[in-house]
């Protein structure tokens, strides 16, 4: 009599990434399954359908190690050498779905069972297939899917199905004796380029240098006698001392290391440049018991601190950075984890090639059944990705300002296009984008945009304006700065206000300027929240319209609530010399359209004339104001305009300082988190640095 089909209810068994493959396996548990369907006409068992889900389940486990659990026919493969078989797919996650179990029609004595799977690995690049992660890495997973079948034998004397394991059961065309063989082809990471096409981050050769401590232990052996724990113990101190100060390191520190480290761990003390700029002890090194130097390459920029804020860095991920990521970062898998090369890092990353197949080479059997399964997936270099940056200026820009005292930030805009020439971030040690994601208030260099204001409220730049010393609004008062020239109290116009930087002739227009008529000026100069640069991040300016009173007036001379960046002051620059609003961009390739920001072109856009005239009274500055040192800058004339805003910190009286000027197609905004006066600090610097430029990039050309 025929037997009935059994069909089972589709369920899927899913195994997480293994960390290892076990050898814990025992085959002595067996499960009996009871009676479930008998069929009335056919052999009398059980429905297969519940012992080929629970196969199912545990070919899903971690290193099979849940087929100790489950009784196999005598004549099965051992799960220990399947588990070895298998082990180059560790680091993939495993799903097994049951199609279907059916029993199989038979004349002899033996009853048997089908039982059809569809075997899945999961072959995403860093996937941890934490349940938090599997959401949003469905639009970018990759999985590899086959069919494959297991059979089961009806055993009368545990009343149970016991199914049969073979090597080709997980992988069909795998035999016993065989592998599976998974070989990476390694993509080529993209280069992130420079205006001119220049390569900034690339692969750069470099010299890992640390102590091998089998090295140590070696040595010590080699006179026969086996070394105690205090000689190796006082060997590695005193080669992680002698090393680390070879390295100007802090000897504590990596002795504690060393010795915490495996007994024969390689300890790594620092990565250094492999280049002619690099000065190292490669003699002292070759003298201590254990350290060694090793070449490698790392993905860095032309030098050790050039434009590295923005770059970024890429190499493995330290605990702390996993942590943070919010399931971005994965233990051991190098990334780009800072900066443009964490923004960009799927176009710079590509894809690795993957090739996974069988090899049957030592097979001691044919394989049992099924069509050989393979995988390959080409390799896709990484895409460049290139910047605005001019290397030349970067580098010219971080010399201006790397000996700085205190934090500070230099940006060159090109108003013809918007581009960023340099962001420089100071002093040398500094690893934040202080000079594009800086929020400071500008001080007067934001009476550009207030002047901006008057001149759409009816003002020219001969329109005489009120200069007392001090002025008080509700209850507060507000001052010029210390050393305001005499002269220039009292009834002066527009354009002297600019260029002696008068506080009050500012102020005065609280009444007569609404928060929104600011507002929109600075929007029609650039001044805008959430730029498209190209650079996550980045600020320009914050002009609040929900202002009143003392708030609203201090924001008219850039103090109060109104912030900004040296980025969006550069931009202020930059719209003033080009006669339009100039949207900064950092990121050409991938093509970056800046203009694309809900708050462009605002509601009164930038005219050529407003322009002409804001520039004319930047002029007032440098030919009788508060920064004629610009007058020695060769080339084009230098329209500039300074910036102080005081700030109170643990009770002391202290001022940012700010400048920005334009120099022929250049605009440049340079800032000290402290300093005396813009013009006094920043004046100076500013001129040798728009000196400097000049043999760069000509003003006049």
């Amino acid at each position: 009599m025929m037997a009935t089909t059994h069909t089972a209810h589709h369920s899927t068994s899913t195994k997480t990434t293994p960390t290892h493959w076990g050898r814990r396996l025992s085959l002595t548990a067996t499960l009996i399954i009871g009676a479930l369907g008998l069929n009335a006409c056919g052999p009398n068992v059980p429905d297969p359908t519940e012992a080929a889900q629970q196969f199912a389940d545990q070919l899903a486990t971690e290193d099979l190690i849940g087929l100790t659990d489950l009784a196999l026919t005598a004549d099965s493969m051992d799960p220990a050498a399947l588990a070895d078989a298998v082990e180059e797919l560790e680091r993939f996650s495993l799903t097994v779905h049951l199609d279907s179990a059916e029993v199989d029609d038979s004349d002899g004595d033996e009853v048997t069972a089908t039982a059809n799977y569809t075997v899945t690995w999961d072959l995403t690049p860093g996937n941890d297939e934490t349940e938090e992660q599997q959401g949003d890495d469905e639009k970018t997973s990759e999985t590899w899917s086959y069919p494959t079948q297991a059979h089961l034998v009806w055993d009368d004397e545990t009343q149970a199905w016991q199914p049969h394991l073979t090597a080709s059961t997980l992988v069909p065309g795998l035999a016993d004796g065989g592998r599976v063989d998974v070989v990476v082809d390694q993509a080529q990471r993209g280069t992130i380029r420079d205006g001119e096409d220049n390569a900034l981050a690339m692969e750069r050769p470099v010299q890992r240098i640390g102590i091998d401590k089998s090295h140590v232990v070696q040595a010590l052996s080699q006179g026969g006698a086996e070394p105690t724990a205090a000689d190796i113990e006082e060997t590695l101190t005193e080669s992680a001392t002698d090393l680390a100060e070879a390295l100007d390191l802090d000897p504590e520190a990596f002795v504690d290391r060393t010795l915490a480290a495996g007994e024969r761990a390689w300890v790594e003390f620092i990565v250094l440049r492999d280049d002619e700029d690099t000065d190292i002890p490669m003699d002292d090194i070759a003298q201590i018991q254990g350290a060694m130097t090793m070449e490698d390459t790392v993905v860095l920029g032309p030098s050790r601190t050039f434009a590295r804020s923005l770059l970024g860095t890429y190499g493995e991920p330290n605990a702390e950075q996993i942590e943070a990521s919010d399931g971005e970062f994965t233990a051991g898998v190098p990334t780009g984890l800072t900066g443009l090369q964490r923004m960009y890092n799927e176009q710079l990353g590509g894809t690795d090639g993957l090739n996974i197949s069988v090899d049957n080479a030592e097979a001691t059997h044919e394989p049992a059944s099924g069509e050989e399964v393979s995988f390959q997936r080409d390799v896709v270099d990484g895409q460049s990705i290139t910047t605005t940056l001019h290397s030349d200026v970067q580098q010219l820009a971080e010399e201006m300002i790397d000996d700085a005292e205190v934090p500070a930030g230099l940006v060159v805009v090109r108003p013809s296009d918007g581009h960023i020439l340099a962001a420089a971030d100071g002093p040398a040690e500094t690893s934040w984008p202080l000079a594009i994601t800086g929020t400071y208030p500008p001080g007067s260099t934001f009476k550009i945009v207030t002047a901006l204001a008057m001149l759409r409220n009816g003002m020219t730049p001969e329109t005489t304006v009120s200069c007392p010393q001090t002025m008080t609004i509700d209850g507060t008062e507000i001052s010029n700065f210390e050393g305001y020239p005499f002269e220039y109290l009292g009834e002066i116009t527009l354009a002297d206000a600019i260029a002696q930087s008068c506080n009050t002739s500012f102020v005065s227009q609280w009444e007569e300027l609404a928060p929104e008529d600011i507002h929109d000026a600075a929007v029609a100069l650039g001044l805008v929240e959430d730029p498209v640069t190209g650079y996550t991040g980045a600020f320009l300016g914050s002009v609040p319209t929900d202002v009143e009173g003392t708030q609203h007036a201090a924001g008219l001379f850039g103090q109060g609530l109104v912030q900004a960046s040296p980025l969006g002051m550069a931009t202020v620059a930059a719209s003033v010399a080009a006669g339009q609003t100039v949207p900064p961009v950092l990121v050409t390739d991938p093509q970056v359209d800046p203009a694309q920001n809900e708050n462009l072109p605002g509601t009164a856009p930038l005219t050529e004339d407003e322009a002409a005239t804001l520039q004319e009274l930047m002029a007032g500055p440098v030919e009788h104001g508060t920064v004629p040192i610009l007058q020695e800058v060769p080339g084009a004339p230098v329209y500039a305009k300074t910036g102080t805003a005081e700030y109170i910190d643990d009770g002391e009286d202290l001022a940012h300082t700010w400048i920005m000027a334009t120099h022929g197609d250049l605009a440049v905004s340079l800032f000290y988190t402290e300093g005396f006066a813009g013009a006094q600090t920043n004046g100076p610097v500013l001129q040798e640095f728009l000196t400097e430029l000049e043999a760069i990039i000509p003003s006049a050309g």
